[in-house]
Order: C-alpha cells, then structure tokens, then sequence
C-alpha cells in the first residue's frame, strides 16, 4: 500500500473528488472475491476461452485481468484508511489452469500494493484472507500433505513480498492461515474458516474440537484487544449460517447439506463473539458472492458478508465502502459497482435500504429493520439491489425469481444460524398474508373503522331528532314515509305521524 502524494495539487483533487470521512472518523473498503482468471479470454481460461470474451467479463466467468485492474483502481480512487479482503483470490478451477501455485497471489499482492490509503492507519493497511479458491484443490486443506503446506507457503510469501504481510505476520499465517495485523487503534483477526466447514477436504475427525487451535487463538487475540482497550474487526472467508443457493436451489434438506459450517464450530464461534462482542466492531466474510447483514442472536455482534468482483454467478461486479465513527462504531455501508463497462457508481448504502435513521451499530435495529424486508415490499425492493451487486437482478437466483418462500429464506438466514431456527422461522412467516396483503391490511382497516364510526354517528344523531320530535317508532315502513323524516325536524306537540295514513294522531302517552 502506498501513501498519496504530498503535494497540494493531489490533496486539492483528493479533497474535491473523493468522498471523505467526518474528521476522526475511518472510511475502509470492504471487497471479496476477486477470483482472478490472468486466462480469461485464451483457450486455457475458465469459461470464457474466447479472444472476443468481453473485456470486462460477464456472467458466467471469473474476473479478467481488466475488470481485476480496473476495480482496484477505483479503490484507490476512494483513499480509505484500511482495505480488508476477504479472500478467493484465484479463479475458479485453478487446478486446471496450468499456472504456477502463487502466479494470482503475485499479480493481485502487486495490485493490492499499488492501491491508495490515507495513512491514517499506517502504510501498510491492508489485511486479506484465504479463501476455499485458494488451496488446490479447492477446499482442501492438511498440514499432513507436504503439497499442500508448499503451497501455502507459497502464497504467503507472495503477500509478504509486496509488502502486504510483515513478517511475523507472514510466519504465522504460514502455519495455518490465519493471523492478525496490528493497529494503534485497531486489530484485524484474520481466520481461516475454511478450517471450520462441512465442505472441508479432507474431512476433520468428530473429536477435533479445535481445528488447528483457531478458537485458542482467537480467544487470545480477543483478549488482547480488551486489554488495550481497542477494537477488533475479524475477517474471513466461508461465513457462518445458511447456503441460501442450495436451499433455493431444491429446498432444505439437513444441517450438513444446508449449512457452511458445522454447528458444533459455529456454537464454540458464536459463544467467543459473544464473550467479547464488546470490542467486536465487525465481522467480515465473503464466498456467496452476494451482499448480507447477519445478525445472529447467540453472536450478538454484526456480520457482514462483501458482494464480489467476479461476476460469475450473475451479480455485478461490486464492493463495499464502510464508515466507522471515532470509537470504531460502524455507521453504514456503501456499494460502489459496474455494470458492463468497467466504470464504477455508487449505489444505496445499507441505512437507505433498511430505512435506518440510526447508523449499523446497535444490532437490534439492525435486525428488527431484517425483520422487516419480509413484509415490506419497498423495503425489499431496496435490499434486493444491494443483495444483487449494485442493481436488482433476478438472475442471480436459482430460478431467475425470488418469490414468497425465496423471500422470506433470504430473510431468515440473516436473522438466524441454526439450521432448525431458519427454517421454524421460513415457516412463522408463511402463516402470514402476502407480503403485498399485508401492506395494503392498515388501510383496509383504517376505512372499516371510519364506516363503523360514521355508522354511529348517524344512529346518535337519528336518535338524537327522534327524542325531540317525540317519534318512539323506528319501523322500515316510518322510514319510507316523507312526512316522517319531516316530522323528525319539528319539536314534539304530542302527536306523531305514521306511515298508515300520513296524518297526525294523538300520542297515546298524552291522553
């Protein structure tokens, strides 16, 4: 990472055409999956194997080298304090691609070096993780396979080379994969959560409690960002909670088919966070290449899962700017994406899609605002474009449409992280009326209770002209009669009018 320019010219345009933090405030650039293909467009890429692929990609395929650079340098461009990557650097297949094991580590370390920070926080603010991409095979990983730990090795050197790791940074992230760089006001644990998956290859024995000792050293990390009194941002790849794909693509089936980690690792995970949720700023992961806020009640501090660069399964290209205030307290996010032509537009932040007035800080107005994306259509419609990329596309959905249950899944799997919790929670909201139905009920409501009203008032007043013109008989035939309703006008002098023969008799209780 490099520092800007000293000169006035540069502070003068930084200052006119980059959006800026309140004064003691942090601006940090939130982005994932990147998935570079260094192939695109040649017959070794992934997919697009085509010279006339598109320059800046297209569904379907991983990021060319263009849309990789060009994404970056509009990072730049917003000279945050900090730039968190939250991992699958390499594309999709990499085993197949021929290249050599850290060839995108090198070429992405050299672009992330190049991007702008403020200095705030540092020259060197930048913290990346590894995703499931990024061992080969995918999601495999074991200490007990010398190609595997080669490989690693590899790959974190690349990263310290460029100046993106230090090296002690670099000597722990070699062993296991996670790590955690230091700043004066600020730590960001690096966790590699791949470590913690169903998916995982090969898989973990039952009785391993703590993959690699990850817990034991997040804990303590935790814990020294207590002690000094500072903040934690974690960040990882694979998330915690539902693979909405797969349950959207043929509807639930068991914990270890629906969800991304096991639930023994998300209880011990969960009940860490919550320990420590007092110092917990965010929580930062990636790998559905789709945009989320978790809010899990047994975690208690709020996650969120970055949209991605590569475009591959229909989304646009996209990344997230983050506003922290002064104690490190998260304000709100921004999307910043591209369509088709690699020039980037900021599009709604999260405040304005949940209708907030408040910032992200407090997780339960972060969660009741959840809560109600499954009932308010504008509300929906607004996360929809977020949850996209940047613009509302259907396309990113298995059935290229969202409808009552998608709907209320999507929902769900931010607000809860047990698999039997989601799906108790899809079936709550199914007892409910359509979503349109139930916005247009206050209305509905509101008119039957003024009808009934005037309903009322209309018997009072009858009553009320009854009394004083003496009438004592209210009779269908009476109200057909003219004279009656005449009568109705005039102070009672002890006769009455009926219907029989339209002419005054003597009032009974007067002779």
């Amino acid at each position: 990472m490099k520092l800007p320019a000293a000169s006035a010219v540069v502070a003068l345009c930084l200052a006119l055409c980059v959006p800026t933090a309140a004064v003691g405030s942090h601006r940090v650039t939130l982005i994932s999956d990147i998935h570079l293909d260094p192939l695109y467009g040649t017959e070794r890429g992934f997919t697009c194997t085509q010279s006339s692929s598109p320059m800046w990609s297209m569904p379907g395929c991983d990021s060319s080298p263009q849309l990789t650079a060009r994404s970056l340098e509009d990072v730049s461009a917003q000279n945050t304090s900090l730039v968190l990557y939250s991992g699958d650097w390499q594309r999709h297949h990499y085993i197949d691609s021929g290249l050599e094991p850290a060839a995108v580590f090198e070429s992405l370390s050299e672009l992330f070096r190049h991007v702008q920070v403020d200095g705030s926080l540092g020259m060197a603010a930048f913290s990346a993780a590894l995703g499931n991409n990024d061992v080969v095979p995918d999601y495999y990983f074991s200490l007990k396979n010398e190609e595997s730990v080669e490989e690693l090795g590899a790959r974190v050197e690349a990263m310290r080379r460029a100046g993106l790791l230090s090296d002690a940074e670099a000597a722990v992230m070699s062993k296991y994969g996670y790590y955690t760089h230091e700043m004066h006001s600020v730590h960001v644990i690096v966790l590699h959560t791949l470590l913690w998956a169903y998916a995982l290859e090969p898989s973990l024995p039952p009785d391993v409690s703590d993959p690699y000792n990850q817990f034991a050293f997040l804990r303590s990390e935790l814990e020294k960002v207590r002690s000094a009194n500072k903040r934690a941002i974690i960040v990882g790849h694979i998330p915690p909670g539902l693979n909405t794909y797969f349950v959207l693509s043929r509807g639930f089936k068991s914990a270890a088919e629906d969800m991304f980690w096991k639930e023994v690792y998300e209880t011990t995970y969960d009940s860490i966070i919550y320990e420590y949720k007092d110092v917990v700023a965010l929580q930062l992961f990636g790998h559905t290449h789709r945009f989320k806020l978790l809010t899990m009640p047994r975690n208690g501090a709020l996650s969120i899962i970055a949209p991605s660069i590569s475009p591959i399964f229909s989304n646009d290209p996209s990344y997230l700017l983050a506003s922290f205030g002064d104690a490190w307290t998260l304000e709100d996010v921004l999307i910043r994406y591209t369509t088709n032509n690699g020039i980037y537009h900021s599009g709604l932040s999260a405040k304005a899609a949940l209708g907030l007035t408040g910032g992200l800080q407090s997780v339960t107005n972060v969660r009741a605002a959840i809560a109600l994306l499954a009932t308010d259509d504008a509300r929906w419609e607004r996360f929809l474009t977020m949850f996209c990329g940047g613009e509302k596309r259907l396309q990113v959905f298995p059935s290229a449409n969202c409808d009552k249950q998608c709907r209320y899944v999507v929902v769900c799997s931010m607000l809860e992280n047990n698999h039997s919790d989601i799906q108790r929670c899809v079936s709550d909201y199914n007892v409910l009326p359509h979503p349109s139905q139930r916005n247009r009920t206050p209305g509905l409501i509101i008119a039957i209770i003024v009808l009934l009203s005037l309903v009322v008032i209309a018997a009072d007043v009858m009553l009320l002209l009854m009394s004083r013109s003496g009438q004592t008989t209210l009779s269908w035939s009476n109200m057909k009669c003219t004279g009656w309703w005449k009568s109705l006008f005039r102070k009672s002098k002890g006769s009455v009018v009926t219907a029989e023969n339209n002419e005054p008799e003597e009032a009974p209780n007067q002779r």
